[in-house]
């Protein structure tokens, strides 16, 4: 129940985001600046410690969660031309990266990023 209505709730802010001109990320993610997610090109999505660091790249479609061996997770980049990152955090809510779109993870409430999983559609939720 609690996940439906995550993705419920990541649909209306990614509709109003897409209305404002604002980039495609579920939930309230702050966006990071293009010019400090570095070393990242397609087909991965890489993923970033606060200091901004790549900790870590995925490209394989997955149907199942890729779990991540570290806890400090903070910043995404989807470098692929086609397939939607979701990340998956503690308290069992979820957040998705469009293709050509960076994202912060960090989002009050949701805890800290436990996994990873890309889909073959290029929307989020769709």
């Amino acid at each position: 129940m609690r996940h439906r209505l995550a993705q419920r709730f990541a649909v209306l802010c990614a509709s109003a985001g897409v209305f404002m001109g604002v980039g495609l990320v579920a939930g309230t993610a702050a966006h990071a600046s293009a010019s400090t997610l570095t070393g990242c090109g397609h087909p991965y999505v890489c993923v970033y410690n606060a200091r901004q660091a790549k900790v870590g790249n995925y490209r394989d479609v997955t149907r199942y969660w890729q779990t991540f061996s570290r806890g400090d997770v903070t910043y995404a980049y989807n470098a692929r031309q086609d397939g939607a990152a979701y990340f998956l955090y503690s308290s069992g809510y979820t957040s998705c990266v469009e293709p050509g779109r960076q994202a912060a993870l960090r989002i009050r409430g949701y805890g800290n990023v436990t996994g990873i999983r890309i889909d073959i559609g290029p929307r989020c939720y769709g």
